[in-house]
């Protein structure tokens, strides 16, 4: 080999080594596979809660907390000759009714005004034998004398001296068994309990009185017996 071929073969030589030093020290080429962005963590979406609607409760009508028109309804009295009585319900018009009750010795008219808060007393009358026909007019100008119930029916809720002590109490009679009977009470200051037991479509269903003599508990009890 001539000397000018031995020049350009080392000059090649030389060449390709430089190229291939350059190629592995530059920091800015890299062999390494490309980077993936960092995985994301699934994104939880809640579900709604479910809102649950309580139903609407119907509003009270007190005029279902009498017998209709003429029905007589007979009590069974127990611990005094005179705690059984019949009474019979007579209807003026759509707010006012009335109780004749009587119990073999006496007849007792009671007359009861209707809103739409509160059944009140406003007529109350003893030895009454006749039939109470007042117009709507003389119904009007009674005033009233007591409330016999009252919204909020509610434990607790007191007016006129009674209180209510309960709003489910379940009730046996001979006539039948109520459920979510009112349960009134009353202390006087002798110390006499009274009670009343009021359900709709009936009205009071039983009445207690409750009294204690010289360590004696004396009871009377009127209680549903019929409904004619």
């Amino acid at each position: 080999m001539s000397i000018l071929k031995k020049y350009v073969v080392l000059l090649l030589f030389l060449l390709l080594s430089a190229c291939s030093d350059d190629s592995v020290g530059n920091p800015s080429v890299s062999t390494a596979p490309p980077t993936t962005e960092e995985e994301k963590p699934e994104e939880i979406i809640e579900e709604p809660e479910e809102v649950v609607e309580e139903p609407e409760l119907e509003p009270v009508q007190f005029s279902n907390f009498f017998l209709q028109d003429g029905v007589t309804a007979k009590y069974l009295g127990e611990g005094n000759e005179y705690a059984s009585y019949l009474a019979r319900t007579q209807w003026h018009n759509d707010y006012t009714v009335s109780i004749y009750e009587d119990n073999g010795g006496t007849t007792l008219l009671r007359t009861y005004r209707i809103s739409d808060e509160s059944i009140d007393l406003i007529q109350e009358q003893g030895e009454f034998y006749d039939e109470f026909n007042p117009t709507n007019e003389e119904l009007q100008a009674l005033p009233k004398l007591s409330t016999f119930l009252k919204l909020p029916l509610e434990t607790g809720v007191s007016f006129d001296g009674w209180e209510i002590v309960s709003v489910d109490e379940t009730v046996d009679t001979p006539f039948q068994t109520f459920d979510q009977v009112i349960v009134l009470e009353k202390t006087d200051d002798s110390g006499a309990i009274q009670r009343k037991y009021i359900v709709e479509e009936y009205g009071e269903i039983k009445r207690e009185f409750i009294m204690n003599e010289e360590d004696n508990e004396f009871i009377v009890t009127s209680t549903l017996e019929s409904v004619d």
